[in-house]
């Protein structure tokens, strides 16, 4: 008795995320009527326009969703807690003048972190430049 399994390359539909469906629509080249209406003065409203419909943002809406409500959160309850300074420059006392902390993170890791984060994305940045320049040289277009 033999059994023989078949090995996709491809996972089953249902598992697919927006952004592997949307996948197979894209497309590599610009012709020249897609450059005349990417440079026109209008894109900027409609990108604006277009934002919730972006693929990107599709893929990233709950993580965009999640880090807006914890910052929403944090604002708020320092506000109640602690006051707020508007925009006026007027001090407005604090709402609940109980013993409750302020939420507050040190700024150090943040600090220390930024070099480092500077240099992964400079090496990203170089890296995604010779990708690109080596598919160009590859495709004969020098």
């Amino acid at each position: 008795v033999s059994i023989t399994t078949e090995l996709t390359a491809e996972p089953p539909k249902a598992a697919l995320t927006y952004s592997e469906k949307s996948r197979a629509y894209r497309r590599t080249v610009f012709t020249h009527d897609d450059w005349v209406r990417h440079r026109s003065p209008d894109r900027l409203g409609r990108n604006l326009y277009n934002f919730a419909n972006s693929g990107v943002y599709k893929g990233l809406a709950r993580e965009v969703l999640a880090v807006t409500s914890v910052a929403t959160f944090i604002v708020v309850w320092n506000a109640v807690v602690g006051g707020y300074t508007d925009l006026a420059g007027v001090k407005h006392a604090a709402l609940i003048q109980d013993s409750l902390p302020i939420l507050r993170l040190p700024l150090e890791p943040f600090a220390l972190s930024n070099p480092l984060v500077g240099l992964l994305l400079t090496f990203r940045a170089n890296t995604s430049y010779k990708r690109w320049d080596e598919a160009r040289k590859n495709w004969g277009m020098n």
